[in-house]
């Protein structure tokens, strides 16, 4: 229970990225530059939470500004000191420093990867670009391997079953994404070099002013890579190019009612090998644009959005003269309104409409059925009485061809000081099934129930001087899960008959000490597939990564240790993949107010192992870059 379509290989390749917007670079320029605007977060109007910092604040909980600390759900914010610190060249490496996150690429970082969080699966975590929501609607994933590191502004990861706001896909977390945005006159140039031919650079500049303003940031990089697979006969390179683009505009229209809009592009591809024949190279036009408004007077917010996301895919044979592109598109459209009134200081209740519509084609055969559309209400509660705070949500979602889901989050906290907080919660969640499962063409089943989770959680958490530690235990039953295997005619077909547990601890301890800072982010999870008894696949018991920064004037050093234990792989021979302990170092030096250089070394003492069946990790690799900032 890998990734879906993995066992048979021929479908997952045939539809490897996710899918594709048709406008060009240049149209989406024009049209974010006469929207000029961009995504508004909700405010909340409790003074304690007004004078928390920017880092502490985060909005994907409970889709409404919240003290991080004051959260009932755990949660982890990915900011620029941790970009800085790890200087990654995927987005997978930052979220694989999140205590419960386990990443398996399949190859280098141009190629397919996967995420599973809290051991559910891969396709089981909502994945939002500045509230907007993306990825596949025929596979359900959204490829990470498509989107440019260059853009972010940081990562919010909220963990556990958040349907009840956020609806469909949500059963492991929610995973938001925020690009840049910049103070007017901000900015910085970026060009870097490394091992395996690799290079880019990258730029990003804020103008305007407190009313007015606007970031417009870019980013392109390419790669020879290595080898992803050890098939016989696919000793090649499988390289990679990204380029992406982004505009995010804020304009305060009056004292109540701003204007904003996002949005981002990407293009690009890589190669692949494929021991099946045929295609070896695929390539991704990504896109979406969010138009929002924000009207916020006394007590009362409300917001309203549009936005629109394209996902593309398309996968040919290298070297073909004519090329044959073989597409796979993800049309959809989205709109939202969300009112926040706050009784008191102490009470205030969230509620809104979601609708979106999804559409797929297919340049080969056609989808059965090529369109649905999904609406859902949803309304949230939250009280503090003394030390005790309490949360509460529930969402009626109605997606086209199945049946009404209803999903609620509970939650009660309390408070020990402002330094202690204990909290235990129970939420549901569900995935509907994609276009692929319900409506391949000669394969899918319409009959497919959504997959649902049933979860408990038991959340500790204590701020302190010089730190913050966060533990959380989790308890979840997931059932109706979709597996793809051949029937009587031996076509691959779906079909609801897996049912797996997901029971774990999560522990995340941020620490300062003296001149040095040190970042824990552990997880210890026990799954099993309740059909076979077995571990799921790619799924570690054990992970961990360590983070050790020192600061001596104008130098800068981070040491990561990324542990990942034994795992299983393979449903069938439950192939066993031994653990391993890389370590990886960068440096970087202020060389003056305005310019810097930063060098890295990943897997520095050359370990050889693997994370996925078939699939090829790096050796030692370095990064080298320099940066003008003003």
């Amino acid at each position: 229970m890998g990734d879906q379509h993995d066992a048979e290989g021929i479908i997952r390749r045939g539809h490897m990225k996710t899918n594709l917007f048709n406008k060009t670079l240049t149209q989406l320029a024009v049209a974010s530059a006469l929207l000029s605007s961009a995504s508004s977060a909700v405010a909340n109007s409790n003074e304690g939470i007004e004078s928390a910092s920017l880092e502490q604040i985060i909005v994907t909980a409970n889709r409404s500004q919240q003290d991080k600390f004051l959260s009932l759900s755990a949660t982890q914010s990915i900011g620029q000191a941790e970009i800085a610190a790890i200087q990654p060249q995927n987005i997978t490496e930052l979220l694989n420093t999140v205590a419960g996150l386990t990443v398996a690429n399949l190859g280098g970082p141009g190629q397919s990867s996967s995420v599973f969080m809290r051991g559910t699966e891969s396709n089981h975590t909502l994945i939002l670009v500045d509230g907007v929501r993306v990825g596949s609607a025929t596979l359900g994933t959204t490829s990470f391997s498509s989107m440019s590191v260059g853009l972010i502004d940081r990562i919010e990861v909220v963990k556990g079953p958040r349907g009840a706001l956020w609806g469909s896909d949500a059963i492991g977390g929610v995973i938001q994404i925020f690009t840049k945005k910049l103070k007017s006159g901000e900015g910085h140039v970026t060009a870097g070099v490394g091992s395996n031919g690799y290079w880019k650079t990258e730029a990003a500049i804020g103008l305007g002013d407190d009313v007015n303003s606007l970031t417009i940031a870019g980013s392109v990089e390419e790669s020879d890579d290595f080898n992803a697979t050890d098939y016989a006969g696919q000793e090649d390179e499988d390289g990679y190019d990204r380029q992406s683009f982004s505009i995010n505009g804020y304009s305060q229209l009056t004292d109540e009612y701003s204007l904003n809009l996002v949005s981002r592009y990407e293009e690009g591809g890589s190669q692949y090998d494929n021991q099946y024949g045929g295609s070896d190279e695929n390539e991704h036009k990504n896109y979406s644009v969010k138009l929002g408004g924000a009207y916020e007077s006394g007590q009362l917010l409300v917001e309203t959005s549009i936005a629109k996301s394209q996902d593309q895919g398309g996968t040919f044979k290298g070297g073909a003269n004519p090329k044959v592109v073989s597409e796979i598109t993800t049309k959809r459209e989205q709109f939202g309104l969300l009112g926040q009134y706050s009784l008191d200081e102490k009470t205030s209740v969230v509620g809104g409409f979601d609708w979106y519509e999804e559409r797929v084609s297919n340049s080969g055969l056609a989808y059965a059925k090529d369109k649905r559309i999904a609406r859902a209400i949803f309304v949230q509660a939250r009280h503090q009485l003394d030390l005790f705070l309490f949360e509460g949500a529930v969402r009626k979602d109605d997606i086209q061809g199945l049946d009404k889901e209803t999903t609620y989050n509970l939650s009660a906290g309390y408070q020990l000081n402002d330094d202690w907080l204990v909290s235990l919660s129970k939420g549901t969640g569900f995935k509907a099934p994609t276009f692929n499962d319900l409506y391949w063409p000669g394969a899918g089943n319409p009959t497919l129930k959504p997959e649902k989770v049933e979860s408990i959680e038991l959340l500790v958490r204590n701020q302190f001087e010089n730190g913050s530690v966060e533990v959380s235990l989790y308890d979840s039953e997931i059932e109706n899960l979709i597996d793809w295997a051949p029937n009587a005619q031996g076509i691959w077909h779906p079909e609801n008959i897996d049912n797996a547990t997901a029971k774990g601890v999560d522990l995340t301890v941020s620490l300062q000490t003296g001149e040095l800072s040190h970042l824990l982010a552990a997880g210890y999870v026990d799954t099993e597939d309740k059909s076979t008894g077995n571990q799921l696949l790619r799924r570690p018991k054990v992970t961990a990564t360590y983070t050790l920064g020192y600061q001596l004037d104008a130098l800068t050093a981070n040491l990561v240790l990324d542990y990942r234990g034994d795992s299983k792989d393979n449903k069938y021979s439950q192939l066993t993949l031994s653990s391993v302990l890389l370590t990886n170092l960068s440096l970087s030096y202020q060389l003056t107010n305005e310019f810097s250089v930063t060098g890295k070394v990943n897997n520095l003492f050359d370990r050889d192992y693997v994370v996925a069946e078939h699939y090829l990790t790096d050796g030692v690799n370095y990064q080298l870059s320099a940066t003008y900032a003003f």
